[in-house]
């Protein structure tokens, strides 16, 4: 039972008359809360509420997802609404281009039918299916797995987002995809994707929260165009469904907020190279390279575990060679694979070189080469000639004391420049305190920029 609301202004002539009439109408319902009702209407308790209160006229598209939960005529309403759209010289929305006193809308005169309006009142059932192929030879992981899945199912009154990290290359895409997978059953009403990496902060969550709302069925006419709108009512379905999301290439926390809320059945699923450090209340998983043993099942797997066993120690040269990355062990037993002529003795002193590794370990759109210079690109002008210097030696490792004595800058500056570096995807935290670890593939692609 709703709480009793405000007294409307009399004043407000037919905008006070229009919303004394949708409270009659939501008494005839019998009075259910703002909260209750925007389980139907998917609009935030806030915005139903103000559109009853008679200060303002509300928009079309929240008179008639109000109504419609009502179950009230949503033709009628709509008649209604233009009338006193016209007496208040209120404008029509900007999706709405029907001239005034034209014929209803077909989306509303189709909820209009028995069939449609069943549609309507039920259009939050859209299951939507959107995660791309998974890989077909996902092997290991089985440890974070186990811990990721645990996570996802631990009991709580919200399921808290989590954020999948690592090094470029480490496979964090097929991580999560496997996940979606193995947690399927809890979340019956299906999945969102999204990639976040050709998309700036603004434009990002704006396009996809649109095509969000549109797969879980939410009509084109009835979409928010106010921005926090659209967030309240992505965020209201979501706490209503059991859907799996996928934010897939994150690579600033401005990008995610609006598409994070406090959801108690449906799980955000974010990958990125940044650990995304600003967001606080995240879960989190962060991927390293494969062990040896993850890197010869993935090379049996691909080439033929005949060939492997013919040739096991040149198998382990071959990971080896590829630092254990798992893109660059993938790229490499994808060649070996069509190409079953080579021996994988011939492969390794293909790659044993150090200028002709980055070059070989391409196939397809899929480049190690491509994948790094995209984020050295991004780099700031000091994370680009920190990663100059890195080119300048051969250690695996460096410090911040060595990179501001190198670079001639502080300490702290020095430090921030690393922290950098981790974020995208170019360096690791090593084990020993105050040392980053740099991957022999990373130190040949910074060689190659210093030559």
């Amino acid at each position: 039972m709703g709480r009793p609301e405000r007294p409307l202004d009399d004043t407000s002539g037919p905008i006070a008359t229009f919303a004394a009439d949708l409270r009659e109408l939501r008494s005839q319902a019998g009075n259910p809360s703002y909260r209750e009702l925007s389980r139907k209407a998917l609009f935030v308790p806030s915005v139903l509420s103000s559109a009853a209160s008679g200060h303002r006229l509300p928009t079309l598209p929240v008179t008639i997802a109000f109504v419609t939960a009502c179950q009230g005529d949503p033709v009628a309403w709509e008649e209604r609404w233009r009338a006193v759209a016209r007496k208040v010289g209120a404008g029509e929305p900007r999706d709405e281009r029907t001239p005034p006193g034209s014929a209803p809308s077909p989306a509303v005169t189709a909820a209009h039918s028995p069939a449609g309006a069943e549609r309507v009142r039920q259009w939050w059932r859209a299951r939507p299916a959107q995660l791309p192929i998974g890989s077909g030879t996902f092997v290991g992981r089985r440890q974070a797995l186990a811990s990721a899945a645990e996570i996802i199912r631990q009991g709580g009154p919200v399921k808290i987002p989590l954020a999948i990290s690592g090094p470029i290359g480490a496979g964090k895409t097929a991580f999560a995809l496997q996940l979606a997978d193995d947690v399927s059953a809890e979340f019956p009403d299906g999945q969102l994707y999204a990639d976040l990496s050709t998309c700036g902060p603004g434009q990002s969550s704006n396009i996809i929260l649109r095509g969000f709302l549109r797969a879980l069925g939410v009509p084109e006419r009835l979409v928010p165009d106010d921005p926090m709108q659209r967030i309240g009512l992505y965020r209201s379905l979501l706490a209503q469904r059991k859907v799996f999301v996928l934010l897939e290439n994150a690579w600033a926390e401005s990008q995610l907020r609006p598409l994070l809320g406090r959801a108690s059945r449906s799980q955000v699923v974010v990958t990125s190279r940044a650990r995304l450090l600003g967001l606080d209340g995240l879960d989190r998983i962060e991927l390293d390279t494969f062990t040896r043993q993850e890197s010869i099942e993935l090379i049996g797997q691909l080439v033929g575990a005949e060939r492997v066993e013919a040739e096991y120690e040149v198998a382990h040269t071959l990971a080896e060679l590829c630092g254990d990355l798992p893109l660059a062990v993938d790229i490499i037993s994808r060649k070996l694979g069509a190409h079953p002529e080579w021996a994988l003795s011939y492969t390794a002193k293909l790659l044993a070189g150090r200028g002709r590794l980055l070059d070989s370990l391409s196939v397809g759109d899929l480049s190690m080469r491509d994948r790094l210079a995209s984020a050295y690109q991004r780099l700031s002008a000091v994370g680009r000639q920190a990663i100059h210097y890195l080119g300048l030696s051969d250690t695996g490792w460096v410090t911040a004391s060595g990179l501001a004595a190198t670079m001639g800058i502080s300490l702290d500056s020095a430090d921030k420049v690393l922290e950098s570096l981790v974020d995208a995807g170019l360096l690791t935290q090593a084990n020993v305190t105050g040392r980053y670890r740099v991957s022999r593939l990373v130190s040949i692609f910074a060689a190659s920029l210093a030559a």
